[in-house]
C-alpha cells in the first residue's frame, strides 16, 4: 500500500479537516472531492508550496488556504504527514487548537508521536504499519478523550499492534535488528526490546 493511501484509508467525515503541512495539497484534495467535510483547509508553512496547491484545487469551492507554522486555526480532524515526528510533535504541543482527531504518519520517531499523543489526552485507535518502496512507515489515528489505558514500552516503540501477527511489522523488525546487530555490544538495549517485539511476533 502507498503511503498517502494509507493516510487517506484512516481519515474519517468531519465537519472540517486540515491538510497541515500540504505541500502540493494531494490529502486535501482527497478529502475535497469524497465531500464528506464541509470545509478543508489546506495551509502550509511555505507560500510557495501553498500556491502549488491553490492551483492544483482551484476547481473545488470547499477548500481554503493557510499559509502558517502549524495548527493557528479551528478544525474537527487533522491530517500531518510527510515530516519527521520530532516537527509532528512540535506542531501539537503549540497548537492553539487541538481537534479531536488527528491522523499521522511521521516519516521518523513514530515512538516520540505516540508519547506526545498520550500525554495531550489522545488515544491511538489506529495504529498501522505500510511498506512503500522499500521503506516503512507508521500510519496512526488517534482522538481526543478517549480512556486507553498506558501503552507498554513496546507499543511506544513498535506500534500499538506490535503483539499482534503482521508480516509487515515482522519484516520492518527483522530489518531494524539486522542493522543493529552490525555493532551489538554499542546497541544491546535496542536489539533486546526489538527481539522481545520480535517474539511476539512468534518470530525464531
Amino acid at each position: 500500500m502507498k503511503r498517502l493511501e494509507a493516510v487517506c484509508s484512516l481519515i474519517v467525515p468531519a465537519k472540517t479537516i486540515a491538510d497541515v503541512g500540504c505541500d502540493h495539497g494531494l490529502v486535501a484534495e482527497y478529502c475535497a472531492g469524497t465531500r464528506n467535510f464541509e470545509r478543508v483547509i489546506a495551509s502550509d508553512i511555505s507560500a510557495a508550496c501553498l500556491d502549488k496547491a491553490r492551483a492544483a484545487l482551484k476547481d473545488y469551492d470547499n477548500v481554503e488556504f493557510r499559509c502558517c507554522d502549524g495548527i493557528d486555526y479551528t478544525c474537527d480532524e487533522a491530517v500531518i504527514a510527510g515530516m519527521g515526528g520530532a516537527n509532528i510533535c512540535e506542531i501539537l504541543q503549540n497548537a492553539s487548537n487541538l481537534p479531536e482527531i488527528l491522523v499521522l504518519c511521521p516519516h521518523r520517531d513514530a515512538d516520540s508521536v505516540r508519547r506526545t499523543l498520550i500525554k495531550l489526552g489522545y488515544g491511538i485507535e489506529c495504529d498501522v504499519i505500510i511498506e512503500d518502496r522499500g521503506r516503512f512507515y507508521f500510519v496512526l489515528r488517534a482522538r481526543s478523550g478517549i480512556i486507553a489505558q498506558e501503552p507498554s514500552e513496546l507499543q511506544y516503540l513498535f506500534g500499538m499492534n506490535c503483539g499482534k501477527r503482521d508480516d509487515t511489522l515482522k519484516k520492518y523488525l527483522t530489518k531494524l535488528y539486522n542493522t543493529y546487530n552490525i555493532a551489538p555490544e554499542r546497541n544491546a538495549q535496542k536489539l533486546m526490546q526489538i527481539k522481545r517485539a520480535l517474539d511476539a511476533q512468534n518470530v525464531n
